[in-house]
Parts: C-alpha cells; sequence; structure tokens
C-alpha cells in the first residue's frame, strides 16, 4: 500500500528531472547571451524564438518523464514505462492533468476493463482507460512538478489499479467512490496486509473525480 517512502522516492525523481530541466535551460540561455553580443538582431529573435519552443518542449514532456523515471520506484523493481505510453503523455501533456471531464472522455476506450488489463496490458498503452470504484488508499503532496496524488481504486470486479495524478484530488478521500482516467503504465503486485500479493495496474492519470455515493 501507499507509504511516504514513495513520496520522498518520487519527490527525489521530481528533483533530478526539474534539475535536468533547468540546467538545460540555463545551457540555452547562456548560449543566447553570447549569441545576442555576437549577432544580428534578425538572427538574435530567431534564438529568442527557439528558446521559447525549448522551454515548451520541456514543459510537454515533464510528466512524462517523471512517470519514465518514478515507474520502477512505484512498481518495487517490477516494471518500467513503455515507449508507447511515453509517447502518447507527452503528444497529450495538456491532458495531464484535466479538470474537465469533457475534454477526456471522448478519448476513452471505455470497453477497456481492469479485467482487459490484467490480461494484455501492451494492447492499452496509447489508450486512456476509465476505472471507478472504492478508494482504498491515497496520499497527496507537493513536489517541483507540481501537487501530485496517488489512489488506489479498487473496481467492482476486486481489481486494484494504482493511479498517478499530476494535480490536487480535491474532496477524494479513503472510503470515497471515485473515477480514474488515465493511460496505462505496468502491471505489478504488492504486499498486502494480509500477507499476500495483490496486482494491481499503474496508471498515469489525466482526470480525478470523487462520484456521488
Amino acid at each position: 500500500m501507499l507509504k511516504k517512502a514513495l513520496f520522498i522516492a518520487l519527490l527525489s525523481v521530481a528533483l533530478t528531472a526539474c534539475g535536468s530541466n533547468f540546467k538545460e535551460a540555463t545551457t540555452r540561455s547562456g548560449s543566447s547571451s553570447t549569441s545576442f553580443a555576437t549577432e544580428q538582431t534578425a538572427s538574435n529573435e530567431n534564438t529568442a524564438q527557439q528558446a521559447s519552443t525549448n522551454q515548451v518542449t520541456d514543459k510537454q514532456y515533464l510528466f512524462a518523464e517523471f512517470m519514465k523515471d518514478g515507474t520502477p520506484m512505484l512498481t518495487e523493481d517490477q516494471a518500467s514505462m513503455e515507449q508507447t505510453s511515453y509517447d502518447f503523455i507527452a503528444k497529450n501533456s495538456d491532458l495531464f492533468p484535466s479538470t474537465d471531464k469533457s475534454k477526456v472522455i471522448n478519448l476513452v476506450d471505455k470497453s477497456v476493463t481492469t479485467k482487459h488489463l490484467n490480461k494484455n496490458l501492451n494492447l492499452y498503452l496509447n489508450k486512456f482507460v476509465k476505472i471507478s470504484g472504492d478508494v482504498i488508499d491515497i496520499e497527496e503532496d507537493n513536489i517541483p512538478i507540481g501537487t501530485t496524488a496517488i489512489v488506489y481504486i479498487s473496481d467492482e470486479n476486486d481489481n486494484t489499479v494504482m493511479a498517478v495524478y499530476p494535480g490536487a484530488s480535491g474532496e477524494i478521500f479513503e472510503g470515497d467512490v471515485a473515477t480514474v482516467i488515465g493511460v496505462p503504465i505496468a502491471n505489478f503486485s504488492y504486499e498486502n496486509i494480509s500477507g499476500g500479493y495483490t496486482n494491481t495496474t499503474l496508471l498515469a492519470a489525466s482526470f480525478l473525480t470523487k462520484e456521488n455515493q
């Protein structure tokens, strides 16, 4: 189940990712300054436009990089993130997170359930799936990429998903019924309180909401 240590590990990942981006931005800034002193005005404008584009690209890939680096930690080294999921998150970076369900609901493959994910996850690594069920654990913290929540949801089939949501979870608490929309990352298992193991699917969440009970 969710432990504070996971967020500490994720915080380290986030710091590394942000530090890398800041380093790249600083390097580009230094190059731009040199260009400014030595090149013509027209060239300087092109350099500024390129720097702006690079900053947008950094932001576009930030959550994808976060999930890529965080997946082994979250799955206790049982899994890594496939390139297919990485590319999907980067391509749809404006939807991570989305607070507007209408923006993502039409992108959901409604035929996919946790049974499908457990059977063959690789078929759905570039699709949004929607899972609803009981919140069995949830934790949220502020880290360098922003407020981030990790929530475990058990659906009607008693299958579990672990969703990483890059936003505030609002008034969602353990025992509530919630819905998550996200892209599958990996299947793994964790030791439960009964001494056995629970199979679960890691999701990169785009949308998270509490359902009326």
